[in-house]
């Protein structure tokens, strides 16, 4: 009886070492939990486009219908904690959202819908339609998920296309002429800027994000790099003010349909690639992890492991 109740004594009375092995296992058990519930996953897709008309060059309006139904049937079989559409749902008629709204209301996940030019390509009068069908209460907000915070950017603050008060036009006047002089020729139609109250309101929602140790991935419909025929008016700007705070680890952008990637101060820049240029299909699904952002591409979308900056 004596050798049954030392062989089965709690870890301590058999020696120092073995409370601190099982404290050691005990806390690395807790610790890969942690990781575990910092897994998050969202899925990603931009630039569906869709319209029921004949193809222009690689721009395969009509099929984007069927592309994004396989999307949905991807994205429903995964835990994802949301979907993002980074812009450009559809590509002229106010119609077209007949046949694309009762299909993003299929995932599973909750669906944010990010504007792009082509929604207000439709014109200024159907611009209050567009906003009360596609449920846009705010055009710029943030959106928390752990330790993960997104923050959604309108990019169409400063345009040529969205209705402009007097305050926005002349602030995208004398941008788009700065651009110009500087023999940068951002200014066109099709793209758009972040005016200054979006900016101040960014940048306070950056530092709140700096002091409660998030992560920062900040997405809007326009690059912040690439062509300058395709990026966004006050680009540089922008891109300044990220790269000053340690939070940002990613901006995520469409508009540029055949993506792009670049990494720079530590801030992963990712273009995805629009669903509309292709017969195949362009989507992605995106994990972040505690170190790391891994981009699953389908179709033609390229897959990538981003390390993330400490």
């Amino acid at each position: 009886m004596k050798r049954m109740k030392t062989r089965y004594s709690h870890p301590c009375r058999s020696g120092i070492f073995s409370c601190f092995a099982l404290l050691a296992f005990f806390l690395a058990s807790l610790s890969v939990k942690g990781q575990q519930k910092e897994e998050i996953r969202v899925g990603i897709l931009t630039d569906c486009q869709y319209c029921n008309c004949p193809p222009l060059g690689i721009r395969y309006y009509a099929l984007s219908l069927a592309k994004l139904d396989s999307c949905i049937t991807v994205f429903n079989a995964l835990p994802l904690s949301s979907v993002f559409h980074l812009g450009d749902m559809i590509d002229r008629n106010i119609s077209s959202l007949d046949s694309v709204l009762p299909r993003f209301q299929k995932f599973k996940a909750p669906v944010h819908l990010i504007l792009g030019n082509h929604e207000y390509m439709l014109g200024k009068d159907f611009q209050p339609e567009l906003l009360r069908r596609t449920g846009q209460k705010d055009l710029f907000y943030t959106y928390d998920l752990g330790s993960w915070r997104f923050i959604i950017l309108d990019g169409n603050d400063l345009s040529f296309l969205a209705s402009q008060t007097k305050e926005q036009r002349k602030e995208r006047n004398r941008i788009v002429l700065d651009q110009y002089q500087q023999l940068q020729f951002t200014g066109m139609p099709w793209n758009g800027g972040i005016g200054r109250m979006q900016m101040n309101w960014l940048e306070q929602k950056l530092k709140e994000a700096d002091t409660g140790n998030k992560n920062v991935i900040v997405m809007c419909h326009f690059p912040l790099v690439g062509r300058q025929t395709h990026i966004l008016f006050n680009h540089s700007e922008v891109l300044a003010l990220l790269t000053k705070h340690h939070s940002v680890k990613a901006y995520f952008c469409g508009h540029i349909h055949n993506g792009g990637y670049m990494e720079y101060n530590g801030i992963h820049l990712v273009n995805f690639q629009g669903m509309v240029n292709t017969k195949i299909n362009a989507f992605s699904v995106v994990t972040l992890l505690p170190d790391s952002i891994l981009i699953r591409g389908y179709g033609r979308e390229p897959s990538r492991g981003l390390k993330i900056r400490k």
